[in-house]
């Protein structure tokens, strides 16, 4: 495994990663979630099982799906409740998915708990895709001067 960031991850502008993620109603997310773990997979000893990868992308697909056909059919009580089950399991999947990525990157630069590189994990809970760039970033830039 080659140290920290350099050979893993890409420096990628972190607006244009929150741009995305907002404009396409957080589709964007779960592509970098992807590209990360496929990068951690490549490039590292840390996997990220491509089966987990994609019961998680499918049950997301699934939620957003259920989600666009309540909207549609919001006047039918028991479409929400559907609706609800697909999307506590896919958050639960996401949320566990987030972590996964966290930790890997964490375990890559090779930080801990208050170290600049240590992505904090309230902080990842809200931002996660964008924070996780920003701290990529950082690390890359440090390794670049």
């Amino acid at each position: 495994m080659k140290n920290g960031f350099t050979g893993v991850f890409d420096i990628t502008s972190v607006s244009k990663v929150l741009a995305l993620c907002i404009l396409s109603i957080g589709l964007y997310l779960i592509y970098k979630l992807y590209l990360f773990s496929n990068q951690i997979n490549k490039h590292t000893e840390f996997k990220i099982s491509k089966t987990f990868i994609f019961i998680t992308i499918f049950l997301y697909i699934i939620s957003l799906g259920s989600l666009v056909h309540a909207l549609a059919n919001w006047q039918e009580a028991g479409i929400l409740n559907l609706t609800l089950g697909f999307h506590v399991i896919s958050s639960i999947f996401d949320i566990t998915w987030i972590i996964m990525v966290r930790n890997r990157i964490n375990l890559i630069a090779g930080s801990n708990k208050g170290d600049k590189l240590w992505l904090n994990p309230f902080i990842t809970s809200m931002l996660h895709v964008v924070y996780m760039q920003h701290k990529i970033n950082q690390g890359l830039a440090k390794t670049l001067t």
